[in-house]
């Protein structure tokens, strides 16, 4: 049983611990201890100004760079895509800002930008399955050639889409089949796209343009979800991989995860062998490559540009596009009268560098 006496003992204990602490502190130690702290206080000072000098070194030198690439964008882009018509696709979670700069920067490389065209939640909403598979089903009749008969839901969405896009009869406007398509995907019961900015016109490619990096999952997430994220995120590599499949298309997205956008086209083996992708989006850098990457792929070539991992290359070679060949007002055109076979006249882009 504890004591009074032992209660008593290890209160004079303490106290005695403090007495000699203060007596140690205020006397021998003191000089010792306070040389110490200050001498600590001094270096994480120091360090402080270091890191900040550092810092604002850094600041300086990526806005030296920005700058630079910034002012040489027009030597860089100036005629790469003239002539050419762009309409860009978007995903759900894509930055405005993103699509901004990548509009901007096909305009100043010389393409026109036909409009703008917003993938919705619909397209991937496992609550309105079987209207999207009879819906599947109702497209089948307008897209030429018809997909093979084991494709799935998102890839005839995929394709329809890339066709209403793209798809031009001999005088130049939409085919029949592909106003159809446009107009069924954007005014069906649970629109599959929105029309941003309605496109003027059929495109000679597409760029689709997916949402920044995504955050790592948390470590509690639900398996559920985490599922149903795999599933729309692979929903779009089949998106990316239609519109290649059709047009000449180009893919930008995020690159730093298996979760994002390119790193999945990526990744796939059937979508990387024909899907040409850009990665860094947010960054001038992927900005200024998307138009030498489209037209990269307006000349038939392919390829993975960006930083990131599954890149071929940091940049997209410059690939200079022939001309249209445009007939003058009653005159036979230009190859029949050199003696082709049949007559006909074609355009054909420079040959392209292997990007790889």
């Amino acid at each position: 049983m504890i004591d009074f006496r032992y209660h008593l003992v290890s209160l004079i204990a303490v106290f005695l611990a403090l007495a000699v602490g203060i007596v140690l502190g205020a006397g021998p130690l003191r000089d010792t201890i306070g040389d110490t702290l200050t001498g600590q206080v001094q270096d994480l000072r120091a360090d402080r100004e270091r890191l900040r000098g550092d810092l604002e070194a850094s600041e300086a030198d990526v806005t030296e760079r920005t700058t630079y690439l910034e002012q040489s964008a027009g030597v860089l882009l100036e005629g790469a895509l003239t002539d050419q018509s762009v309409t860009v696709v978007t995903v759900p979670g894509t930055a405005a800002d993103d699509v901004e700069a990548v509009r901007d920067r096909l305009a100043q490389a010389g393409a026109e930008v036909l409009g703008e065209v917003a993938v919705t939640e619909a397209w991937t909403d496992p609550a309105n399955l079987t209207f999207r598979q009879t819906f599947a089903g109702q497209l089948l009749g307008y897209i030429d050639p018809a997909p093979g008969g084991d494709a799935g839901v998102e890839t005839i969405f995929g394709l329809a889409l890339a066709h209403a896009l793209t798809d031009t009869g001999e005088d130049g406007a939409p085919t029949e089949d592909a106003a159809t398509l446009l107009d069924l995907l954007s005014s069906a019961e649970a629109p599959l796209v929105s029309l941003t900015t309605a496109p003027t016109g059929q495109a000679d490619a597409t760029v689709l343009v997916g949402p920044p990096a995504a955050a790592p999952p948390a470590p509690d997430a639900d398996p559920e979800e985490t599922d149903a994220a795999a599933a729309v995120l692979g929903s779009h590599v089949r998106l990316a991989q239609a519109l290649s499949g059709v047009a000449p298309a180009v893919t930008v997205g995020a690159a730093a995860s298996d979760l994002d956008l390119v790193a999945a086209v990526r990744a796939d083996d059937a979508a990387a062998a024909a899907v040409t992708t850009v990665d860094s989006v947010g960054e001038i850098t992927a900005a200024l490559s998307t138009p030498l990457a489209t037209a990269v792929a307006l000349s038939g070539g392919h390829g993975h540009f960006g930083f990131l991992g599954g890149a071929d290359a940091a940049v997209p070679p410059r690939v200079e596009l022939a001309p249209p060949v445009v007939e003058p007002e009653g005159e036979a055109p230009a190859d029949a009268e050199a003696g082709t076979e049949d007559g006909t006249a074609g355009t054909e882009a420079a040959p392209v560098q292997d990007a790889a």
